[in-house]
């Protein structure tokens, strides 16, 4: 009878152990989730392209990043926008027939990057 009580003592301990551990995982893990959308405001873009840019016209914040306006090539046209996670899809048909897909960030604004669609020979 000791010997089970003893057992079923240092399951207890153990698992409560267990318990402390995994909140503690939880918690940092949501404070390093937290943080990174603290730091957003200190990103810079680095694909910028004459074709399309995103200019700033208000201070990225916590809150939002203000106004952003997308240039696209003349005569363009956006055949589609997806919202998939916090990046924002863009698809354009361009006056050459060609297709490109721009990726935005939704937190910051700013363009990820661009992918030109073109048929192959």
């Amino acid at each position: 009878m000791t010997n089970s009580l003893r057992a079923l003592k240092i399951l207890v301990i153990a698992m409560g152990v267990v318990i402390v551990i995994g909140t503690a995982v939880v918690i940092i893990t949501i404070f390093q989730r937290a943080s990174v959308n603290w730091n957003v405001s200190s990103l810079q873009s680095t694909d910028q392209t004459p074709g399309s840019q995103v200019h700033t016209s208000g201070q990225a914040s916590l809150t939002g990043f203000g106004t952003r306006t997308l240039e696209i090539p003349e005569d363009s046209e956006i055949i589609n926008m997806v919202a998939q996670g916090d990046r924002l899809i863009v698809s354009l048909n361009l006056v050459d027939g060609s297709l490109q897909i721009l990726i935005l960030d939704m937190m910051t604004g700013y363009r990820i990057g661009l992918f030109e669609l073109r048929q192959g020979s």
